[in-house]
């Protein structure tokens, strides 16, 4: 899997902000320049989600009543690689059920945001039971993980490394972005994407600091709650742009 421009990982919940849309909304992202879909799948506790996807989350479960069959959907709507972003803590006592059943559908790959956080200890062995089911495992870290631990694990991380510059997603706590990013670019061994809460202005900033590419989720779920999906779908085609700027 190679690219030769800087990517961009378009997140959505599984669902949002119902299934008609939900399907228009990821067709739509990969024909107007996604390379990356993130699927959210919504857990009971989403501790390191900010409010607007927290919200999503909480919209869907009381819409979707088969998560399963409408990512199915999604999978024969998309050509580009899917990775479903959901907590290791939700699934953790049936894991390689779940893991084994994304497999089945062709989904690429598989990001918990809280494997390095609350699962330092262990996250090898949960790493290699990922693997051992035939998925890719993306892996996510913070500020906060020490320097040693990025280095170790940006080489395991498949697709990318997503780097999340702030603690929750969409919440705009103020940190310098392309800073942070030049700290770790030198550690980071495979393509870095960063993400959670990045402005248009932060964008540019970290791609110039050496990104390879940005994640973004809160903007799209913003706009389909105040203007619809095809507001959406033209951030993404602005995105697009600014990234294509940098290739």
């Amino acid at each position: 899997m190679s690219w030769n421009r800087k990517l961009l990982a378009s997140y959505m919940t599984l669902g949002y902000p119902d299934e008609e849309n939900f399907i228009k909304f990821i067709k739509g992202a990969e024909m107007l320049g996604s390379d990356i879909m993130e699927i959210g799948i919504p857990p009971k506790y989403a501790k390191y989600d900010g409010p607007v996807i927290r919200k999503s989350y909480s919209i869907v479960s009381k819409r979707v009543k088969d998560y399963l069959a409408l990512l199915k959907l999604a999978r024969k709507e998309l050509t580009i690689p899917i990775v479903i972003l959901t907590y290791l803590e939700e699934f953790e006592k049936n894991l390689d059920e779940f893991l084994e059943e994304l497999k089945s559908m062709e989904i690429d790959g598989v990001l918990f945001p809280d494997l390095l956080i609350d699962y330092i200890d262990n996250y090898e062995d949960y790493y290699k039971r990922i693997k051992s089911h035939g998925l890719k495992a993306v892996l996510f870290v913070t500020p906060t993980v020490p320097d040693s631990i990025i280095s170790k694990v940006s080489h395991l991380s498949d697709i990318f490394l997503y780097y999340g510059v702030r603690p929750t997603t969409g919440v705009p706590i103020p940190i310098v972005p392309s800073a942070l990013v030049r700290r770790v670019r030198d550690l980071v061994r495979n393509k870095l994407v960063v993400g959670f809460g990045l402005s248009t202005d932060d964008i540019r900033e970290v791609i110039l600091a050496g990104a390879d590419g940005v994640a973004i989720g809160t903007a799209y779920i913003e706009k389909i709650e105040k203007e619809g999906v095809s507001s959406a779908l033209e951030l993404v085609r602005g995105l697009r742009g600014i990234l294509d700027e940098f290739s």
